[in-house]
């Protein structure tokens, strides 16, 4: 079983300018959707995790939304889509 951390699964989103759900990464570290992100600035390289209904990151003013997140119409939205697309990534 291999054990993800928020760092690389930021790194991994924002290196293939990929979006995924608060709830899908949450629920692959084991965690609440609410708390995820909890402490992190809100910057470019943070802005790929996102809201199920907006496909935006919840409370970043424009100027921290990374320019290109919205190139990739694809959001993650589940532990397993979010799971298989870091595995394939590797």
């Amino acid at each position: 079983m291999t054990i993800h951390h928020l760092d690389g699964i930021l790194t991994a989103l924002n290196q293939h300018q990929q979006r995924a759900t608060y709830s899908a990464v949450a629920a692959l570290l084991g965690q609440t959707p609410r708390l995820v992100m909890h402490g992190r600035p809100r910057e470019q390289n943070n802005s790929w995790i996102v809201s199920k209904s907006t496909g935006r990151p919840t409370g970043y003013p424009d100027t921290e939304v990374h320019p290109q997140l919205s190139a990739n119409e694809t959001v993650l939205t589940t532990r397993e889509e979010l799971a298989a697309w870091l595995a394939s990534r590797v």
